[in-house]
């Protein structure tokens, strides 16, 4: 009748009252994606030739799927209670639909599978690396040839003629439309040292949960590159933004720098699995030094550690040395980082501890990485309490906002996105499957 709504109404005689009827609903896109000027195929058609012989499949498979599928769900409430309680568990299972639910599954011309994010509830830019980043914990887990085939269109778009920078891209085009970076093309726009940082460390995260490097070495020489920028800009990054740019451009950025020493660690894995001894040394010592720099700059005094290098007084979560616990490189000393995690008690609001001292708000995805650094579960569970409280009660009912305030526990911004796969990283600490 003019508008997007359909109804549909469906008569069932019910002969039990224990009666259970499967309905199933689809839609049919046409194409996937157009992936560089060249459109591709539905991923399901591999499988069948239309939808309504997908959906006679997916009806004669119900049986076996749903007994799956309750197998998995009970066996990810288990991990998550035993890494934290059943309150971790919720926020898994809250998160986990709407995480996989925002990429489109294909494979390019070559046959080489593509998992493509779309940034929901903030913007529609395509394979952005600092969605990507986050997410990638659930995938590490489940899967990781997914993670491979978040990276492989940054990958493609970094090495041709149309990207004139010697740092990683921020997406690779607007939802469905992958034909190049829309974020915007002018310096003052890009994350140098945020997508360097967040490609080196998802090469070498994505490579230890495999047990090789070969999708990495595919791309050797742009994270050879990507790493030695990191060298020159990493350790006291200029102003530019950063994934977190809500308070807009920051300068000395601490927990940026962060980034960048565990990119250069991660390339230096990398080098080791590869077999070049020379690079893997030569690399740790620098990410070893800019950590031991770090430690002495980033100083506020009191054992915690500042917001930016030059802005005493401040303080902001570090989420991204998490990835030193994860690695097991040992680049900062446990004692340092449990000064700094016992600093954030005293930061805590009733739902969460904010990003940083410039808002109130927060960011789910990185509240758990920050979480995730704590000594033992009671901590842990100290900071994941507030985050379910949340959700529990937030007078904003809408697909799992990643960005509250901390106070009032209502949505800033920012529904239905894939970062939500950053809850599990808990999971990925707890079953060892990053260290090397």
């Amino acid at each position: 009748n003019g508008t997007c709504f359909h109804n549909i109404s469906i008569d069932i005689p019910l002969e039990t009252d224990e009666q259970q009827t499967v309905i199933a609903l689809a839609y049919d896109d046409i194409q996937a994606l157009e992936y560089f000027h060249t459109p591709l195929e539905l991923y399901w058609k591999k499988e069948a030739p239309t939808l309504e012989r997908l959906l006679e499949i997916a009806l004669d498979e119900y049986e076996s799927l749903k007994e799956r599928c309750d197998n998995f769900d009970r066996q990810l409430c288990e991990d998550a209670t035993e890494a934290g309680s059943g309150l971790y568990a919720e926020l898994l299972s809250l998160a986990y639909r709407q995480s996989v639910a925002a990429h489109k599954l294909c494979e390019d011309s070559e046959g080489e599978l593509l998992f493509i994010s779309k940034e929901c509830g903030s913007g529609a830019c395509a394979a952005t690396v600092d969605v990507s980043y986050p997410s990638m914990p659930l995938f590490l887990l489940y899967n990781p040839r997914l993670v491979e085939a978040m990276m492989r269109p940054i990958f493609r778009y970094a090495r041709s003629d149309a990207w004139p920078y010697p740092f990683a891209p921020h997406d690779a085009g607007y939802y469905p439309l992958l034909n190049g970076q829309t974020y915007g093309m002018e310096m003052e726009r890009q994350m140098p040292v945020e997508e360097c940082g967040n490609m080196l460390v998802m090469a070498a995260a994505v490579s230890a949960a495999d047990g090789d490097a070969d999708f990495a070495g595919e791309h050797r020489e742009l994270l050879a590159k990507w790493a030695g920028y990191l060298l020159r800009h990493g350790v006291d990054p200029e102003n530019q933004l950063c994934t977190d740019d809500f308070a807009g451009h920051l300068a000395h950025n601490c927990n940026l720098s962060l980034k960048a020493i565990m990119g250069l660690a991660g390339y230096a894995r990398l080098c080791g699995m590869w077999g070049d001894r020379q690079e893997a040394a030569r690399f740790d010592a620098a990410a070893r030094e800019m950590a031991a720099s770090w430690l002495d700059r980033a100083a506020e005094g009191d054992g915690s550690f500042r917001l930016a290098f030059d802005q005493p007084g401040t303080f902001s979560m570090k989420y991204n040395a998490v990835w030193d616990k994860l690695f097991g490189t040992g680049l900062f000393p446990a004692a340092a980082m449990e000064r700094e995690f016992a600093s954030y008690a005293a930061r805590l609001n009733p739902y969460g501890m904010p990003l940083d001292n410039r808002a109130d708000y927060t960011k789910s995805d990185w509240l758990v990485w920050t979480a995730t650094l704590a000594p033992d579960k009671e901590q842990f569970m100290a900071f994941i309490h507030p985050l379910w409280l949340a959700y529990h009660v937030s007078p904003s009912r809408v697909p799992m906002t990643d960005w509250y305030s901390t106070v009032t526990s209502q949505q800033i911004g920012f529904q239905n996105r894939t970062v939500q796969g950053g809850l599990f990283i808990k999971l990925l600490e707890q079953k060892g499957l990053c260290r090397f």
